[in-house]
């Protein structure tokens, strides 16, 4: 197992100093383009509005999305439960992109949710679905350990949510034969993740939805991507336990997102060190051996003391 592993996470600083590099070296680039090409093929494919969930935190990934698409010129309706926070990233972007963004204040997690969402919406046409939001307890219980109300609690907000939509705003798209959805998953949905197993199966539904979604609406004129990115630094000390070269930006992972859309598919796994993981954990290795490995990993970073020990 240690020969299988070691020769990849220290091979691993390597790739992640490079895609760092090859990053910085295309960002102004690209952002340049973004701001000097309202009009560009991405926004006539798939704007004027974009829809982001999860998009409050001014660290986070959805933050990460919203940033591009209004780059790019699209408006945007952005939806999360941390009403100040998401009030305080709307005037960011519309002092720095100047496109409209309409904040949405609301739990997702609530089974009428969309009686809410949709008027807010409904005079606007949302070209563009990024679901992003998640819910995971900071405590990360194990399966056991986290009492059935939660278990019910993170399934509403990850798995039902996430259908729910796709469903409604992703039929709009079809019945105009244009749109694009982004279902943002993890690397701990296609790697089976002890230590985070409620989160690890929210995230496995998410990656088969978008996995079928992107298949079934093929030729539809929706395009459909799977992103599946590893660590990320959004959680600050939060991640303190884990290699730290294989921890991405989440700049560059929604960047890559928007450049894969209609080009690839149906699953983007962002940056050369994840892809490298991922491969020896899904390929490479025994099933067996890769939950055991994955458990070990989790473990460490995590600080919990492994299955079995004292």
């Amino acid at each position: 197992m240690h020969t299988i592993t070691k020769p990849l996470l220290a091979g691993g600083a390597l790739a992640a100093a490079a895609t760092g590099l090859m990053w910085r070296q295309v960002r102004g680039q690209r952002q340049a383009e973004e701001q000097t090409d309202p009009g560009n093929v991405f926004l006539r494919q798939y704007g004027p509005w974009a829809l982001v969930t999860g998009a409050a935190r001014a660290e986070g990934l959805g933050y990460s999305f919203a940033c591009h698409l209004a780059g790019r010129g699209f408006n945007l309706a952005l939806v999360d439960i941390a009403g100040e926070e998401l009030a305080a990233r709307a005037h960011e972007l519309r002092a720095k992109y100047l496109v409209k963004v309409r904040p949405i204040a609301l739990d997702l997690g609530r089974d009428d949710f969309l009686e809410e969402l949709l008027p807010q919406t409904a005079d606007i046409a949302v070209g563009m679905l990024v679901c992003n939001h998640m819910w995971t307890p900071k405590d990360t219980p194990t399966i056991m350990e986290m009492d059935l109300a939660t278990h019910m609690a993170m399934l509403n907000i990850n798995a039902r949510a996430y259908t729910a939509l796709i469903h409604a705003y992703g039929q709009p798209m079809v019945e105009r034969a244009q749109g694009g959805i982004v279902v943002v998953t993890s690397g701990a949905g296609l790697q089976t993740a002890p230590y985070t197993g409620a989160y690890s199966a929210n995230k496995a539904f998410q990656r088969a939805l978008g996995e079928a979604l992107w298949y079934e609406l093929q030729g539809s004129g929706v395009d459909v991507l799977v992103a599946a990115p590893g660590l990320m630094d959004t959680q600050g000390a939060a991640l303190a336990g884990y290699p730290q070269w294989m921890i991405m930006d989440p700049d560059p992972v929604a960047a890559q997102a928007l450049d894969t859309l209609g080009r690839g598919g149906p699953v983007l796994i962002p940056g050369l060190v994840n892809k490298a993981f991922m491969f020896t954990q899904t390929r490479l290795l025994p099933r067996r051996m890769a939950v055991e490995s994955v458990g070990r990993f989790m473990a460490n970073g995590l600080l919990k003391p492994r299955m079995g020990s004292v």
